[in-house]
């Protein structure tokens, strides 16, 4: 049996010209359900204070309230409610949105921890929460959103440990500087083949860097300065022939600095300033990256 074609919902003027059209779903049920959620995320991030909130809670098609996108089927694909005075906690049910792929709240004042249940919203591509005041560790769920490419909680309050699995095969950004993020870089983050960018400067992450750092090899764009790791480069950092800017500077590394970093043809940016790192510094190193800074490593300084 043929699915049911979305309902039209026409919008006309005062001659009666139609000037929109935004399709439902043809299930009650699923229109009940989209609108359920969306009620009840607008109840908890104190929607009658947002600045905008057009047709938010009225009997409109969703497609109509302020920052939302339905796609044809009239399923809410799209979520977007930047710097709005949203104040709140997140809630779960915002995975009642079974084709939601990008959730976008960055600079709002969304407080407390990240929901547990996010590992239901299976569809999303997009979750960027940057500059909010989130509470509390990532959750393991989101660490295994199928879908998953593009992870911003920057700019937050979140603490404790990242989840140890981690399987989201399509991640290509991940950015969670400036947190308050502790223990060690978990292995399996760096095994996600489809990673380019990793920004987890400004936290207080500690131990050795991972050996299967290396294992990333999509991998332009590694900056994890201003924390407390310790221990060496990994030797075949040399492997991760794609990295243009590698930032380790403020961190307690030791050792020497990997000669295969020289190999790295789209290397240009190299900080490595503020450890405890030894000479030798590979020949020719520092004559072919833009930005090359190996200051404040007490013995590389005394060996020149």
């Amino acid at each position: 049996m043929a699915a049911s074609a979305p309902l039209p919902v026409h919008a006309a003027d005062a001659d009666g010209t139609i000037v929109n059209t935004v399709p439902e779903p043809a299930d009650a049920a699923i229109r009940e359900r989209e609108r359920k959620a969306l009620l009840i995320f607008y109840d908890r991030l104190a929607g009658p204070d947002w600045i905008q909130r057009d047709f938010w809670a009225s009997d409109e098609p969703v497609g109509r309230w302020h920052g939302i996108e339905t796609d044809s089927d009239g399923y809410v694909v799209r979520l977007t409610i930047y710097d709005n005075n949203l104040e709140g906690k997140l809630p779960a049910a915002i995975c009642g949105l079974e084709r939601l792929h990008t959730l976008h709240l960055s600079f709002n004042k969304i407080s407390g921890r990240l929901p547990e249940g996010l590992e239901k919203c299976r569809a999303l591509k997009n979750l960027w929460l940057k500059g909010n005041r989130i509470t509390g560790p990532l959750p393991d769920g989101v660490a295994t959103l199928p879908e998953l490419e593009y992870l911003d909680i920057h700019a937050n309050r979140m603490s404790g440990k990242l989840p140890e699995h981690w399987a989201t095969p399509k991640m290509e950004i991940f950015r969670g500087e400036d947190n308050e993020f502790t223990g060690k870089l978990p292995d399996q983050l760096f095994q996600q083949q489809a990673l380019k960018e990793i920004f987890l400067h400004s936290n207080k992450f500690s131990g050795k860097l991972p050996e299967t750092l290396s294992d990333a090899k999509s991998l332009t764009s590694l900056l994890l300065a201003d924390n407390r790791l310790t221990g060496p480069i990994p030797k075949d950092v040399g492997g991760l022939a794609n990295l243009t800017d590698l930032r380790l500077n403020r961190n307690r590394l030791t050792g020497t600095i990997p000669e295969g970093l020289a190999a790295i043809a789209p290397l240009q940016v190299l900080r490595l300033d503020d450890n405890d790192l030894s000479p030798p510094v590979p020949e020719g190193l520092a004559e072919r990256l833009t930005v090359f800074d190996v200051s404040g490593n007490p013995k590389i300084e005394a060996a020149r």
